[in-house]
């Protein structure tokens, strides 16, 4: 359990709400992680742009980039 309790959408500031329904509408239910870091949008937007760099890096084969998003999905217990 996070020692910080995560906002819901309504609770969170303004700045922070595009980017949870965002991940709400993609993952059906948002991550504690997520609620967490909307205390702090730029840390929201921070977060968000570093897990799209593997996906978006021109710098490794296509091939090695699914595999890396799917390995990392499986270590943070992403569900399937």
């Amino acid at each position: 359990m996070p020692r910080l309790r995560p906002l819901a959408i309504d609770e969170a500031p303004e700045a922070a709400r595009p980017l949870m329904e965002a991940a709400l509408s993609a993952l059906g239910q948002l991550p504690d992680s997520l609620g967490i870091q909307a205390r702090c949008p730029p840390i929201l937007e921070a977060s968000r742009a570093l897990g799209l760099a593997p996906g978006r890096s021109n710098t490794l084969p296509e091939e090695l980039r699914a595999l890396l998003c799917v390995r990392v999905a499986q270590i943070i217990g992403c569900p399937s």
